[in-house]
């Protein structure tokens, strides 16, 4: 009964929210309202986050909604919005500013005088992404992606080699933003604060190094490939850098920590739920990823950082990518063991010579005001 009610119930629900939002676009539209969306749903972080949190910096009288799936802590002069609501179509139907950073796969009308921001969530990645990998992708999410990109007025580049990419990637020929990326602006701040708060979090020792474990998700929703030795982790850690060492198991977002079989301990630990990754990645000594873009902002700041990824071939046949393992800073282990080898043999010098040269390549835009920018084009837009 359940699997014959509910395709009735969605099909209804989406003709709901059709209706519903045709009907509130004949509504007055709010320019200093803004509608910001992580994932979605997601908790409240990411590019958009660091775009609020200039809004609230600045005082300005402005309705900001987040469009929020749970109840996450957002701060004051920030209102929850239930996604695929009646609520939602009012309020992305009326606000002046929309910010996201993932596609729109749902139904949507974009009146003439919205400006719907794009920050994409991937930025810098190893995988190719949307038009460049287009032949793994569903027809469906194809369709969808060419609707949100002609109706995009803005997307955000934190360096000249996503500028170019994005332009082809996107289906997208609208202005793009050469000022970095929101949520690298954290970067460009004293990094104490945020260690601090996340070793108070996790209550850690004051002197503890941490080393933040963050893959990415495959679309098969699989996680037997985060398969590494905590243990062997720590001890690699302590043998070649020193110091009592912690592990920061970060899931991405589409993937449920609850869904990954780890036995977390007083050094081993589930930061998934953890709100903000941003102060995840300031506060950490070295990232340990796959394909994910959060492990290239370590070569931008001068961190160490490791490539794990077992199923590398698997993906370059799916995917493939945009850099050659020459090109880039990192050494790639495909298996665990070899992880542990490459951490005891890490040579500083030579990666941070590796640094220089990727950034010299990308030609980073990021300088620590990129949000600043785009609110400032927020409110020149609507002035």
């Amino acid at each position: 009964m359940k699997k014959l009610i509910l395709p009735v119930y969605l099909g209804l629900h989406r003709l709901m929210m059709k209706l519903c939002w045709n009907l509130f676009v004949l509504l007055p539209l709010n320019p200093q309202k803004a509608v910001f969306s992580n994932f979605n749903g997601g908790g409240y972080g990411d590019n958009p986050k660091f775009i609020a949190q200039e809004f609230l910096r600045r005082g300005l009288s402005w309705k900001l909604y987040w469009v929020s799936a749970s109840d996450y802590n957002l701060p004051k002069g920030i209102l929850p919005l239930r996604p695929n609501t009646i609520a939602f179509a009012f309020h992305m139907a009326t606000a002046g500013t929309w910010v996201d950073d993932t596609r729109k796969l749902y139904y949507f009308k974009k009146r003439p005088r919205q400006f719907y921001i794009q920050t994409w969530h991937g930025g810098l990645g190893l995988k190719k992404v949307e038009k460049d990998c287009e032949a793994a992708l569903s027809q469906e999410y194809v369709e969808y992606a060419k609707i949100d990109s002609q109706n995009m007025d803005l997307l955000l580049a934190c360096c000249k080699w996503e500028y170019d990419s994005y332009r082809e990637a996107f289906w997208y020929d609208g202005p793009i933003l050469q000022k970095g990326i929101p949520k690298n602006d954290i970067y460009f701040e004293d990094p104490a604060p945020y260690r601090e708060k996340v070793l108070t979090h996790f209550s850690l020792p004051a002197d503890t190094k941490l080393v933040l474990y963050a893959p990415t998700y495959r679309d098969s929703r699989k996680t037997d490939m985060y398969n590494l030795d905590y243990e062997q982790l720590l001890a690699a850690l302590h043998k070649r850098f020193g110091g009592d060492w912690a592990v920061l198991v970060r899931m991405h977002p589409n993937v449920s920590y609850q869904d990954y079989p780890l036995t977390y301990t007083e050094c081993i630990l589930n930061a998934s739920p953890y709100e903000n990754m941003q102060e995840l990645l300031a506060a950490s000594d070295i990232i340990i990823s796959d394909y994910s873009g959060c492990a290239f902002d370590f070569p931008m700041i001068g961190k160490p950082g490791f490539l794990y990824a077992e199923d590398y071939e698997e993906m370059r046949r799916t995917k493939d990518y945009y850099f050659d393992l020459k090109d880039l800073p990192f050494t790639l282990a495909l298996s665990s063991q070899e992880l542990m080898e490459q951490i005891e043999t890490f040579d500083e010098a030579a990666y941070q010579q590796g640094c220089k040269e990727f950034r010299d390549m990308l030609q980073f835009y990021d300088d620590g005001h990129a949000s600043e920018t785009v609110v400032d084009l927020i409110l020149e837009y609507h002035s």
